[in-house]
C-alpha cells in the first residue's frame, strides 16, 4: 500500500507563510497582466513543493490473522443420552468449516470436567496471549450447565461468544439437593440434615428417600416433592459417619447420579466422662492420673477409698476429713452419664452393694465400657468375681497369686489385635521383646474373650471380650506402672493403656476387624484389621455398577492391604464379612451433577451481550451450521448463524521512501523557469 506523506524541510508555520506570500505574489502578477505571470507561478510552485517535501510512502504489508477460541465441553453430564456423540460430531464439523476460512487461527480446547464444569476460566486462558483487535470470536460446545458464568459487567470478551447446546429443550429429571449438612458433629448427640427432591415432571407428591448409615442402619422416609425437609440423626460413635442418601427413581430420568449422594460426619467425643475408682492407694495411681488428665477432652472423676464404712476407730466423727463414698449418686443416678469405668485395684469392701454392681453389668450390655486393673485382692475371697460383676469379667482367680520376674508376652492373637499389634519390635520373623519386667500377677482362667498379654507359663495377663453393646477389658496385675519408674525397665506403658482405652471407646481405628479405605495418590488404598491371617477378598461395587473381587495382602500386625491404581471417580462399595463401607472418589457430590438439564438460562445474556449466537444441536442438523466471519458493523443480534469479527489487522514488513520533488530536478525547474520568464518579459 502506498501513500503521500510531507516531510517538510521547514516549520510548517514558516510553510504556510511561504504559501500566502507565492499566492499574493501571483495574485498581484495577473492583476497587473504581467507576461510572465504563470511562469512565476509555476516557479514559486516548485519552491513550495521542495520545500513541503512530499514523499511517496510505500509499505510491505503482512496479515495478521484473526483469532477463535473452541471449546469442547466433555463433562461428565455430556454423557447423558447422545450428548457426547453430538458434540464430537459437531466439532469435527467446525473443524472443517473453520479450516476453510483464510486468514483465521483456531485454538482448540477440552474440558473434562470432573470438579464441575469451567469454561470461562480456561477460555481466558487460552486467548489470554491475543489482543482485543485480533479476536475473532469464541465457539463453545456445552450442554449449557456451567458453573463459572460470569456476569455481563464482569466479562472481558470484546467478541462474539457462540453456543452450541447438545441435548434437548425442556428436559425432565429427578434430582436430590442437599441443602444444609454439618461437618462435625458430638457423639451422643443429634444432627440435622437439610433436604429437598426436584422434580417437575412428578405425578405423584412424595418420592421415598432412603438414607443409609456407615452402610448398616437403613431408614426410608416418605417427603414432598419440592419442599425443604429437615431430617434427624443421631451419631452413636466417634469417627466418621457416612450417610449415602437416595431419592427413589423418577418418570424420564436422565440419569440416577444425582438421586444419590454421599455425606461424611466427623463424630467427635465432646467430652469422655471417666470414672477411676481405685481401691486402696498404690504406685500405679498417679500413671491413671498423669494418663487421663493429659487428655483435655477427658472429666476425669477420682475417688479412692480410705475408709469403709465398717472400720471403728477412736477418732471423733467431727474430726473426720474423708468425706462417704458417694455410691448412690455415681453407680444409681449417674451411671449411664459416663463413657467408662476404671477399676483400679478395686475389691468388696461394703462400699457397693450388690445392685450398685448389678447395674454396672447392665450399663456395660447397654454399652458401657469397664477396665478392671486387678491386684491381690482379686484372688482373696473379697474378689470382685464373687460379685455380679462375674458375668461380665474375661476371667477368674485360681486364687494364686505369682510374684515373681517376668517380661510380659504379647500372645499370637495380641500380635494381629490393634491394641497390642505394633507395640515391640519385629525384625524379620523374629519379636524383638525389650521390654522390662513385671513382679507380680494374679493367676487366673479366661473364661471369655481375647488374651493380647501373657505373664509366666502363658497364664493370661491383658483380656478383652465384648458384652452386649459394650465391652470389658481386665488387666491381672498391678504392675504396668513398673515400666515408667527405671531406665532398665522401659516399656510401652502409656501406649499400652491409651489404646486400650480407645479400644474400650468403641474408635474405628482400634476395631479388630475393621475395613478401611482412603484415596491417595490416584490410588484407592484398601485396609483391613484382621485377628486372623484368611486374606478373604474384598467385594467391590464400581460407580459404575461393576461388581468384583480384590484380594488381600498381609503386610503383618493384622493388617491386609490392597490397592487399585486410578480408580474410576464416583461411589465405591466395599463388603468384607459384616464390614460394609462406601468411600467418595473424585468431587462425587459436585455442582456437575446439580442438574444434568440442558438449558440455555445461565448463557443467554452472554450471547446476547456479545453478539453471539445460541444453536441447539442434535444429529440431524449439524450439517446446518454456518460461520459468518464477517465486519464488526455488519453484526447484528437478528443473525443466527455463528459469527465471527473479521478484524483486517496487519503489520508492516518493510517500507520505501521516493521523493516526489528530488533537490536536483527541483533546481533543474527552477532554472528554466526563470529563464523563460525574463524571455518573457524581455519581448
Amino acid at each position: 500500500m502506498s501513500n503521500i506523506i510531507f516531510y517538510p524541510y521547514i516549520p510548517i508555520t514558516f510553510l504556510y507563510i511561504v504559501i500566502f506570500v507565492s499566492l499574493f505574489i501571483t495574485f498581484i502578477n495577473y492583476k497587473l497582466k504581467s507576461n510572465s505571470a504563470f511562469l512565476k507561478f509555476l516557479f514559486m510552485l516548485i519552491i513550495i513543493l521542495s520545500l513541503a517535501n512530499p514523499v511517496i510512502m510505500s509499505e510491505n504489508r503482512e496479515s495478521l490473522p484473526d483469532t477463535v477460541a473452541v471449546i469442547l465441553d466433555l463433562s461428565p453430564s455430556q454423557n447423558i443420552n447422545d450428548r457426547k456423540k453430538n458434540a464430537l460430531e459437531v466439532y469435527e464439523n467446525l473443524k472443517n468449516q473453520l479450516g476453510k476460512i483464510n486468514n483465521l487461527e483456531v485454538r482448540y480446547k477440552t474440558i473434562n470436567g470432573e470438579k464441575g464444569t469451567n469454561i470461562f476460566n480456561p477460555l481466558s486462558a487460552l486467548i489470554g496471549d491475543i489482543p482485543d483487535n485480533r479476536l475473532a470470536g469464541a465457539i463453545i460446545i456445552t450442554d449449557g450447565q456451567i458453573q463459572d458464568v460470569p456476569e455481563i459487567n464482569a466479562l472481558n470478551f470484546p467478541a462474539p461468544i457462540n453456543f452450541l447446546i447438545t441435548g434437548n429443550k425442556n428436559e425432565y429429571d429427578r434430582r436430590l439437593i442437599i441443602e444444609e449438612s454439618p461437618r462435625f458433629g458430638i457423639v451422643g448427640e443429634e444432627v440435622t440434615i437439610k433436604l429437598r427432591v426436584e422434580d417437575i415432571n412428578a405425578d405423584v407428591p412424595n418420592a421415598l428417600v432412603t438414607i443409609n448409615m456407615n452402610d448398616k442402619d437403613k431408614q426410608s422416609r416418605s417427603i414432598p416433592i419440592g419442599e425443604s425437609v429437615n431430617i434427624t440423626l443421631p451419631l452413636e460413635r466417634a469417627g466418621i459417619t457416612s450417610l449415602n442418601i437416595e431419592v427413589e427413581e423418577g418418570k424420564n430420568e436422565l440419569t440416577l447420579k444425582n438421586n444419590q449422594i454421599v455425606i461424611s460426619i466427623n463424630a467427635i467425643r465432646e467430652r469422655l466422662k471417666v470414672m477411676l475408682v481405685s481401691g486402696e492407694p498404690n504406685m500405679g495411681l498417679r500413671n491413671w492420673r498423669n494418663l487421663l488428665n493429659s487428655d483435655p477432652s477427658v472429666d476425669l472423676i477420682h475417688f479412692t477409698i480410705l475408709r469403709p464404712p465398717n472400720k471403728q476407730d477412736l477418732t471423733p466423727v467431727g474430726e473426720l476429713s474423708l468425706i462417704p463414698f458417694p455410691s448412690r449418686e455415681l453407680f444409681q443416678l449417674n451411671l449411664n452419664s459416663f463413657d467408662l469405668i476404671i477399676f483400679d485395684q478395686y475389691h468388696l469392701r461394703g462400699i457397693l452393694p450388690q445392685y450398685y454392681l448389678k447395674n454396672i453389668v447392665e450399663y456395660v450390655v447397654n454399652g458401657g465400657a469397664l477396665l478392671d486393673t486387678a491386684g491381690p485382692a482379686y484372688a482373696g475371697p473379697y474378689s470382685l468375681s464373687l460379685s455380679p460383676l462375674q458375668s461380665i469379667l474375661p476371667t477368674e482367680p485360681t486364687g494364686e497369686i505369682v510374684v515373681k520376674e517376668f517380661v510380659p508376652k504379647i500372645t499370637n492373637y495380641g500380635l494381629r489385635h490393634p491394641v497390642t499389634a505394633n507395640l515391640q519390635e519385629i525384625n524379620g520373623d523374629k519379636i524383638e521383646n525389650n521390654w522390662g519386667s513385671w513382679f507380680r500377677m494374679v493367676e487366673g482362667l479366661a473364661v471369655d474373650g481375647d488374651v493380647l498379654l501373657e505373664g509366666p507359663e502363658n497364664r493370661p495377663l491383658l483380656v478383652l471380650n465384648r458384652i452386649g453393646q459394650g465391652r470389658v477389658a481386665q488387666i491381672l496385675s498391678d504392675q504396668s506402672w513398673v515400666w515408667t519408674r527405671s531406665d532398665s525397665n522401659k516399656g510401652p506403658q502409656a501406649d499400652l493403656l491409651r489404646r486400650l482405652v480407645h479400644w474400650l471407646m468403641k474408635e474405628p481405628d482400634l476395631e479388630e476387624n475393621e475395613l478401611s479405605a482412603k484415596f491417595e495418590n490416584n490410588t484407592l488404598i484398601i485396609r483391613k484389621n484382621s485377628l486372623i491371617p484368611d486374606l478373604n477378598s474384598v467385594k467391590i461395587i464400581s460407580p459404575s455398577n461393576e461388581t468384583d473381587l480384590i484380594d488381600l495382602e498381609d503386610i503383618g500386625s493384622g493388617q491386609q492391604i490392597a490397592k487399585i491404581p486410578e480408580p474410576e471417580p464416583g461411589i465405591w462399595k466395599l463388603s468384607s464379612g459384616n464390614s460394609n463401607i462406601s468411600v467418595i472418589i473424585g468431587n462425587y457430590n459436585s455442582a456437575e451433577f446439580n442438574d444434568v438439564r440442558a438449558t440455555d438460562k445461565s448463557i443467554a445474556l452472554l450471547a446476547e451481550s456479545t453478539l453471539g449466537s445460541i444453536k441447539w444441536i442434535n444429529t440431524e442438523r449439524n450439517t446446518s451450521l454456518k460461520i459468518n466471519h464477517i465486519e464488526k458493523n455488519k453484526i447484528t443480534n437478528n443473525n443466527k448463524n455463528i459469527k465471527l469479527y473479521k478484524n483486517e489487522q496487519f503489520f508492516v514488513q518493510s517500507m520505501d521512501q521516493i521523493p516526489l520533488a528530488p533537490w536536483y530536478l527541483a533546481l533543474i525547474l527552477s532554472i528554466v523557469l526563470l529563464f523563460l520568464s525574463w524571455y518573457r518579459e524581455s519581448r
